[in-house]
């Protein structure tokens, strides 16, 4: 073999945008010749030629094939899957910690302290974004209010969430995450955050929370630990409260199947899952809560292969009878 497994998945992340569909994949274009013959590959692919930079390229039709999906399993089993996901993101928590929140060559370890200004600032954005968001679909003012954000890895988002919130709990499943998130609000004198190590449980109860914000995470759980998420985000909020989070709800191809990925190996590394919208919406339902605005976006991968949405949700403005 004359091309490692990373090399493999740096050309799936930069040429197609993605991260292998399988371990079958990454070993069959690690036969390669060389890293020249790799990339010539991916270059005259389909995929490629479809969706390179001026291609004409569109949203996935609504008219597509149900995918085969697990979408709820007993608390056994979930615990068991959450298990898996822990251990990659420890290890990509002391590996690739930037690289890890934004996978961008800028970002890796060996690039980062020429570009961590950039990095800081596009949380900065971020945040603004859904304070703004916020705003417009509520009356409230922000600064007298609490934010939790799910998945905040090393705080991109979370400084810039903390000044527009009067308190910020930050949960991770990453202890490394964590320390340098920690490490962050302290070198930014920031002192209204709350950082919390996610238990083993996806239900655990979160902190109640006028806005729930998260993105770019729940999409590297599976979809039965995806359905707990959303429904213990939607339980942290309090009456009124919005919640702001996203996630891959179509893939071409995809399928899980719980049994079969707990029997699999699976690398130290990001996976990507969906969950399907008309059970995104069920749980909302289920909650008390309505759907504001749902807009698709290319966050989890090019429009043509995956449907990414941002939902926007609003809890019933009435508390629950005791």
């Amino acid at each position: 073999m004359t091309v490692s497994r990373d090399e493999v998945i740096f050309a799936y992340r930069l040429l197609l945008n993605r991260l292998p569909e399988s371990e079958a994949a990454i070993a069959e274009h690690a036969r390669a010749n060389d890293l020249r013959s790799l990339l010539m590959g991916f270059l005259s692919s389909p995929e490629f030629l479809q969706n390179r930079p001026g291609a004409t390229g569109g949203h996935l039709p609504m008219d597509l094939p149900t995918l085969e999906i697990d979408t709820d399993a007993t608390d056994d089993v979930a615990a068991r899957c959450l298990a898996e996901i822990r251990k990659a993101w420890t290890w990509l928590g002391i590996e690739r910690p930037h690289f890890s929140v934004l996978t961008e060559r800028r970002f890796l370890p060996e690039n980062i302290s020429g570009s961590l200004e950039q990095f800081w600032q596009s949380g900065q954005l971020e945040a603004d974004r859904a304070a703004n968001i916020a705003r417009h679909h509520t009356c409230g003012d922000l600064a007298t209010q609490t934010c939790v954000e799910f998945g905040c890895g090393v705080g991109r988002v979370t400084i810039g969430l903390a000044r527009h919130f009067a308190r910020v709990h930050a949960y991770d499943i990453s202890p490394t995450h964590l320390a340098h998130a920690r490490r962050r609000a302290q070198d930014a004198g920031i002192t209204n955050i709350d950082f919390h190590h996610c238990s083993g449980d996806p239900l655990a109860i979160l902190e109640p929370c006028d806005l729930y914000y998260s993105t770019i995470v729940l999409q590297h759980n599976p979809p039965v630990i995806i359905s707990r998420l959303i429904r213990s985000a939607l339980r942290s909020l309090k009456p009124a409260g919005i919640a702001i989070f996203q996630v891959p709800t179509y893939r071409i191809g995809y399928r899980f199947r719980t049994a079969e990925w707990l029997a699999a190996s699976h690398a130290p590394d990001m996976q990507m899952h969906c969950l399907p919208q008309a059970r995104i919406f069920e749980i909302i339902a289920e909650e008390q809560c309505v759907v504001l605005e749902v807009r698709e976006n290319d966050w989890a991968g090019p429009s043509t292969h995956w449907r990414s949405n941002l939902f926007v949700v609003r809890k019933s403005s009435v508390a629950p009878a005791a």
